[in-house]
């Protein structure tokens, strides 16, 4: 009876240091001052195959409205012969890039240009083995985001079109953060820039504030 006790004890206490190191992790958050942020290049949305042209403008005006941010949206980029793994049938992320590349060739000579490609596939990173991968970066100026996967439950959550819009801006917003604000990836799982983000509940944990 008493070792059931101490075990339950034990128990207790340990379920409580977990949830003050919650409480602990989220107090310490503090998002850098939207006023402090200093950025430079020329923001580019490129959707991908038949990725909505109504959800990049959404996302333009979201930027533009919270962060001043005048992004432009390119025509969509249809899949190339290549750059879907038909054993996978996912995107492969270095062949999106190419792909906006090859779509946008002056552009792409223009080093002031930074452009994110949209893509509803889902998609993989050639170059590693993960099973996919919610967004992709290269050469300091480009960068692909799919939202392939946003539509996956997170335990009981349900799963609305506003989640799939939020998640989705995270992703976005990191890229942007990083690529056109020239901030690094942060080790804080409730910043936006958090640099591991394997799953769903990381990116639904994360917040949007840098």
């Amino acid at each position: 009876m008493n070792a059931r006790i101490h075990s339950l004890s034990a128990a207790v206490v340990i379920a409580v240091l977990f949830l003050n190191i919650g409480c602990l992790r989220r107090a310490d958050y503090v998002p850098i001052d939207k006023k402090s942020l200093k950025g430079s290049g020329k923001l580019y949305f490129v959707p991908l195959g038949i990725f909505p042209a109504t959800t990049a403008n959404d996302l333009a005006s979201f930027y533009r409205n919270k962060y001043g941010l005048q992004a432009e949206i390119l025509p969509n980029v249809p899949y190339s012969s290549t750059a879907i793994d038909p054993r996978r049938n996912q995107l492969i992320a270095e062949r999106a890039i190419e792909m906006m590349k090859a779509a946008n060739p002056e552009l792409a000579k223009d080093p002031q240009v930074i452009m994110i490609g949209l893509t509803s596939r889902d998609m993989y990173i050639a170059k590693y083995d993960w099973q996919f991968s919610f967004s992709f970066r290269a050469e300091e100026k480009y960068a692909v985001v799919s939202s392939g996967r946003m539509t996956l439950p997170n335990g009981r959550q349900g799963v609305t079109q506003e989640l799939i819009r939020t998640r989705l801006r995270k992703m976005v917003t990191k890229n942007i953060g990083m690529l056109y604000y020239h901030l690094p990836a942060s080790n804080d799982p409730r910043s936006v820039l958090y640099r591991n983000v394997g799953g769903i509940s990381e990116l639904d944990y994360m917040g949007e504030e840098f």
